[in-house]
């Protein structure tokens, strides 16, 4: 009796032992981000939820950059979340391994992106990005040109049927279409004639409008009730989570089809005796990544990889060729410019299509590209956990710490960019211009050991939609509409649909 009194005792011993350090972490945690600034008005218990700070429009998080430039706490509900938004908090930060594990806020994807890249921390992580990382060398982006140019081909006649009606085109809307469509054949070959296709309806889902609906519960579970942010919660009580496991589950079976599609395809070449020896597209280069050892992805790898990367090849790219498209047609003196660029570099083609060689001649074109982004950062709020104290203007946050890297803030600090950073200026990005500035004050695919991998993908996909649709249209601005404003659906999209007129060119050298 006496050696079960005493098991009893030392396990209540090490189990309040516990508890206690966990709660004396969490309150030094506490009063370290306390003493960091934190704008007026948050509740003790909502925090600055009833302030919207990441509402439509953004304006909450233009004046609160205003006020507090370099860093602050933001509260969501009862819980403190530290936010870097200038290059001297950030760049500590992002330049080393301080920084390296994504917070549990990125959990909210698991079901969907499983432990991708876009998730996964530590050894798993490094391991495969080294595996993937060949999928976007210099080389391997060439071959994908040539599917930008026939996906892009699509479009062009949709606008083309547009512009003889004198209809305006839903951009946001085409735009993701045509990159959803690039997505799906870039990485595994697959054709869905996805821009062909009326949208789905009576709840029934395919790729596009499963992923779309995910990204807006993700965004809801962000921005609504903390209780949410929870699993267990959002998974018992939460109306939404029906609708997130039938779509999650959908995407799921997706990738699974492709995927041992293509490992059948590669087991009966290596029987036949003629085995693949170069990947051809990034499914191939996940079946075929080894370690050292010889060890390859399993199959859950592989379908968590190929998950990330058709959800982060795509959204982001769609949102930034929106903004793009919509700053040229409200700009006439840039689109001009970037067209003359564009006209230039195809001068005596018999053929509007793009190379990789055509890319690299577009220089007025990348200054348009990146003031877009900077006005419209995608992905505007990365958090990390800290493994390591760090210090943000004297006060040190602990390790374990979660705090936020706010990029829209940041590419907004108007001690950054000048008092002038809601206007559209190219010119910003000029060498002369530019080189004057911290290299982190532009940072929308983030930096350091943790940058996107596939930024060089989305960049050439750009340049060739962008020059494509502007060597044969001219863009312009519905009359009547009213001014798009941006809003955070996971990435940075126009809150209402965005429609842009469209007008074959009279001259296009064709």
């Amino acid at each position: 009796m006496l050696w079960w009194v005493i098991v009893i005792i030392t396990f209540a011993t090490v189990f309040l032992t516990k508890i206690c350090l966990a709660l004396s972490g969490i309150l030094q945690r506490r009063r370290a981000i306390c003493k960091l600034p934190s704008p007026p008005g948050a509740h003790w218990l909502a925090g600055h939820q009833k302030q919207k700070p990441l509402g439509p429009g953004f304006k909450w998080l233009r004046d609160t950059v205003k006020s507090f430039p370099r860093a602050y706490t933001i509260w969501l509900g009862p819980i403190g979340m530290p936010t870097l938004v200038h290059p001297d908090t950030i760049k500590p930060l992002l330049s080393s391994t301080t920084g390296s594990i994504k917070s549990e806020i990125y959990d909210l994807f698991a079901d969907w992106l499983g432990e991708g890249l876009a998730i996964s921390d530590g050894a798993k992580w490094k391991r495969n990005r080294r595996l993937l990382t060949g999928s976007f060398h210099f080389d391997v982006l060439k071959t994908y040109v040539p599917i930008y140019n026939d996906c892009i081909e699509v479009l062009l006649r949709k606008m083309g049927d547009l512009a003889a009606k004198g209809q305006p085109l839903n951009i946001d809307h085409a735009i993701g279409q045509c990159t959803f469509d690039i997505i799906l054949r870039t990485s595994c070959s697959h054709q869905s004639n996805c821009q062909l296709k009326e949208p789905p309806i009576n709840g029934e889902l395919d790729p596009l409008s499963a992923t779309n609906v995910l990204t807006g519960i993700v965004q809801a579970r962000t921005t609504g009730s903390p209780v949410f942010l929870n699993p267990l919660v959002f998974r018992y009580f939460s109306p939404l989570y029906p609708e997130w496991k039938r779509a999650s589950q959908y995407l799921t079976d997706f990738a699974s089809q492709l995927i041992n599609a293509r490992k059948d395809e590669l087991d009966q070449k290596m029987k036949s005796g003629d085995p693949l020896n170069k990947p051809r597209d990034f499914l191939d280069t996940v079946l075929m990544a080894r370690d050292e050892d010889g060890t390859g992805l399993t199959v859950q790898e592989i379908s968590d990889e190929v998950n990330t990367f058709l959800f982060g090849g795509h959204d982001t790219t769609a949102s930034t060729l929106t903004w793009v498209l919509y700053e040229l047609a409200r700009h006439p003196e840039h689109q001009a410019k970037v067209r003359e660029e564009v006209d230039e570099i195809l001068d005596g083609r018999d053929s509007d299509r793009i190379t990789s060689k055509d890319m690299i001649q577009m220089e007025y074109m990348s200054l348009v590209i990146k003031e877009a982004i900077r006005m419209y950062t995608p992905v505007i709020l990365p958090t990390r956990t800290l493994t390591a104290p760090y210090d943000v203007d004297g006060v040190t946050l602990q390790t374990g710490t979660s705090l936020a890297i706010n990029l829209y803030q940041l590419h907004h600090n108007p001690t950054v960019w000048g008092e002038d950073h809601m206007e559209f200026k190219p010119s910003r990005f000029l060498p002369e211009n530019f080189n004057k500035m911290d290299p982190f004050a532009f940072s929308p695919f983030s930096a350091g050991p943790r940058n996107c991998i596939g930024q060089q993908f989305a960049l050439n996909n750009i340049k060739v939609f962008v020059s494509r649709i502007l060597r044969r249209f001219n863009l312009g601005l519905v009359e009547g509409d009213s001014e798009p404003v941006p809003n955070l659906n996971v990435v940075v999209k126009p809150l209402k649909e965005l429609h842009l007129t469209v007008a074959l060119r009279i001259n296009n050298n064709k």
